[in-house]
């Protein structure tokens, strides 16, 4: 069996391909089969150029791939499909759910592993609301205002009840950041709580900002899940005060499957070296095998124990659905920097999904912008 990985650049993550490629490799070899599967691979940039993605896959199956796998977003993935069709060969996407899919129903010919982004940003909604908060303030990067955390947490704040009475976008140029006009609003509006989306060194320039303004000893924070990366939060300085998000897996779960993760994928000289992309690449090598390589009378409803809980691959749509995790982020006495704690699984879950269903329905009836490259991938 000859596996095509379609390997992402990022300088957010410079170690992004190398992660994909180890936790796919890890799982075979935990499975002894590692002599079954061969590997190969290409580089497609950040994901944004779908013709340039559409090429490499063409390659790839003339080169008698049986299955492409790759972290690209669902709108690359309708943009290739029709090659999937054409040959009969399968295609696992790898998908941070940042973007929502510009399709209703499913691809034929292609799976999706997610993350889950935006049903985190609305989990996290949920648990704001619940925490007694009706009013916000929204603050994003220029970056993650280009794809559909935003409209997520709109949507659920309504849902909740509740208002978004400002919102606050930071400027293309990070030497021009700032959170002043945030700081100016909240200084009238001390009841406001803050939802954000920032991610990689973005998050370290919104907290920096954020302590210089002293806005967190006077307003809760609540934010998405690449926020509150162990990777990215464990290399910040800790604000001074803790803050919450919903996260699509931890360091912290204490499984089996999770242990044994961790343990397969080893530690480099900064901890251990499972993260959210080897993750993916886990989760991919664990779908390929145990679905007889996407035969679909196997993989259309299939379950599995991945290291974040149990997950299932909804056969409407072809993407998993797995657990959430309520995070919250304190400060690491040993380095000041942050780190999660008190990682407790979401319930009720499933008003969200359908809520968030009709929301991706309702959006291809929409012209609306976004980002065409995979999420986190920037090259400068």
């Amino acid at each position: 069996m000859k596996i095509g990985l379609l390997l992402p650049r990022s300088v957010l993550y410079p170690s992004i391909a190398f992660d994909l490629h180890d936790g796919f490799r890890a799982y075979l070899k935990k499975e002894g089969l590692e002599a079954n599967y061969q590997i190969v691979s290409v580089n497609i940039g950040v994901g944004a150029k779908h013709e340039e993605i559409y090429a490499k896959c063409e390659q790839m199956l003339l080169d008698g791939v049986d299955i492409v796998v790759g972290y690209i977003n669902p709108i690359a993935a309708q943009f290739i499909h029709p090659l999937f069709e054409t040959s009969g060969r399968k295609l696992l996407v790898l998908d941070s759910g940042y973007h929502f899919p510009p399709f209703a129903g499913k691809l034929d010919n292609a799976y999706f592993i997610s993350l889950q982004g935006n049903l985190c940003s609305r989990a996290i909604t949920r648990k704001a609301t619940a925490q007694g908060h009706k009013d916000f303030a929204f603050a994003c990067s220029f970056y993650d205002a280009g794809y559909r955390i935003p409209y997520s947490y709109a949507m659920s704040v309504a849902e909740q009840g509740a208002n978004i009475l400002f919102n606050h976008v930071g400027p293309l140029k990070k030497a021009e950041f700032t959170l002043q006009p945030l700081a100016e609003y909240l200084d009238n509006n001390e009841v406001t709580a803050l939802l954000t989306s920032y991610c990689g060194d973005m998050t370290e320039d919104f907290f920096r900002e954020g302590q210089r303004y002293g806005l967190f000893a006077r307003h809760s924070v609540y934010g998405t899940g690449f926020m509150a990366d162990e990777g990215w939060i464990s290399k910040i300085p800790h604000s001074g005060n803790d803050w919450y998000s919903a996260v699509p897996w931890s360091l912290k779960l204490d499984t089996p499957e999770n242990n044994e993760f961790v343990a397969m994928l080893g530690k480099t000289g900064h901890g251990p070296k499972a993260n959210l992309f080897s993750l993916l690449g886990w989760e991919a090598a664990q779908v390929i095998v145990g679905t007889q390589n996407l035969s679909e009378d196997i993989a259309d409803g299939y379950s599995y124990k991945s290291p974040r809980g149990a997950v299932y691959i909804n056969p409407s749509n072809r993407f998993t659905e797995a657990p959430v995790y309520y995070a919250t982020v304190t400060k690491d006495v040993a380095t000041g920097n942050g780190c999660q704690v008190d990682v407790i699984e979401v319930e009720g879950l499933e008003e969200d999904r359908k809520a968030m269903d009709k929301n991706i329905l309702a959006m291809l009836d929409e012209t609306a912008n976004s980002w065409l490259n995979s999420y986190a991938c920037l090259d400068s």
